[in-house]
């Protein structure tokens, strides 16, 4: 016999319980610690897919306002615009008979009586009035800039520029053109 130790059936031997081992408390705070770590890592990817897809959307509709208001100023010249007295009043309002607004300004999905996007009656709605009920709401989360400058006589540079805001970060879409002094229907 072996002792005093009782070897007994169902007596639990000293020798196999030193070799059986399990997961200590350190061993899962490691591996929950490495799990967190993961599963950290990929809710900021998911993150920043969801704001890029967000951007790509709004870069698009961005990119749209910036194309129909260079367009919309080169109509405004070519068609006879009776807005459009002559070359000069392709200015910031600034310039003395400067028809465009210098500046951020909001963006109305309407060109107002006159015809034109990125003048001071944007968004006045049919009355032509500016303050009265019938007034437009603005785009959320957009702001258009034209800035017109004077490169010599009879000739300007156009560049329209539309921020907008994705995830509280503002981004910018912008378009560049020249103007010369010149008229397609008296062509």
């Amino acid at each position: 016999m072996r002792g005093s130790q009782d070897c007994g059936p169902g007596s639990p031997d000293p020798s196999r319980l030193a070799s059986e081992g399990g997961f200590s408390l350190v061993d899962i705070m490691i591996a929950i610690s490495i799990l967190m770590i993961g599963v950290i890592a990929l809710l900021g990817t998911m993150t920043i897919g969801l704001v890029t897809t967000g951007r790509g959307q709004q870069q698009l509709i961005a990119k749209q306002y910036v194309t129909s208001t260079m367009e919309s100023i080169f109509s405004a010249r070519d068609l006879n615009n009776p807005n459009i007295t002559s070359f000069g009043v392709i200015a910031n309002d600034t310039t003395t008979g400067g028809l465009f607004l210098s500046g951020k300004q909001p963006i109305y999905n309407s060109t107002g009586n006159d015809g034109i996007i990125g003048t001071k009656d944007d968004g006045w709605g049919s009355d032509g009035i500016k303050g009265t009920p019938d007034d437009l709401t603005s785009v959320t989360g957009m702001q258009r800039e034209i800035k017109i400058t004077q490169v010599e006589t009879g000739l300007i540079q156009v560049t329209v520029t539309v921020y907008f805001q994705v995830s509280g970060f503002i981004f910018q879409e912008s378009l560049s053109s020249y103007m010369a002094n010149y008229n397609t229907q008296s062509v």
